[in-house]
């Protein structure tokens, strides 16, 4: 699919209905992707058994990135099954563009914290989709979001996904201080 017509069903998209997960990625070795039901989230690191170089670009750590998310609607629009990009949590009816840095999100037991870094598509996101794909979500800003994992626990597929206020964050920020 050409550029204009990517931008435009992406332009077009809508997060309706009730936040959830929709799928769960791990990623056990590099360029390895291994649809779960069931993830075990561990504090300051994400996804237990995800290999220890995938918060890793260009020989250098990249802070805020210990779990990755897209959404459902994003890679249906770009023709994209849930493993391709390697994002550990899809999501469904929730737009993460709109997410702050800092605010937090309640999966399960688990409380993720939007990290400040942008989740820009790289040339591997060209490689696995498309290079229009990673033209389209970068001008619209739809790739995802990268997030902090504040407090661990468990996520399972189809868990819902709620959106803390962003007053939440704020406080929990000031209490830490």
């Amino acid at each position: 699919m050409d550029l204009s017509n990517l931008i435009s069903r992406l332009s077009a998209l809508k997060w309706n209905g009730s936040a959830k997960v929709d799928s769960l990625v791990q990623k056990p070795a590099v360029g390895m992707h291994a649809l779960v039901d069931v993830a075990h989230v561990v504090a300051g690191k994400g996804f237990d058994g995800d290999h220890t170089k995938k918060d890793w670009w260009k020989g250098e750590r990249v802070p805020g990135r210990e779990v990755t998310a897209i959404t459902r609607e994003v890679l249906d629009a770009l023709g994209a099954g849930p493993e391709v990009p390697g994002d550990n949590i899809v999501t469904k009816g929730v737009d993460l563009k709109s997410l702050q840095v800092g605010q937090l999100v309640r999966i399960g037991n688990v409380i993720l914290r939007r990290a400040d870094k942008i989740h820009r598509p790289c040339d591997l996101f060209a490689r696995r989709i498309s290079q229009e794909a990673k033209e389209a979500v970068l001008a619209l800003q739809l790739r995802g979001a990268l997030f902090h994992v504040e407090q661990g626990g468990t996520i399972q597929k189809g868990d819902p996904i709620q959106v803390m206020p962003r007053e939440v964050a704020l406080e929990s920020d000031r209490s830490t201080h």
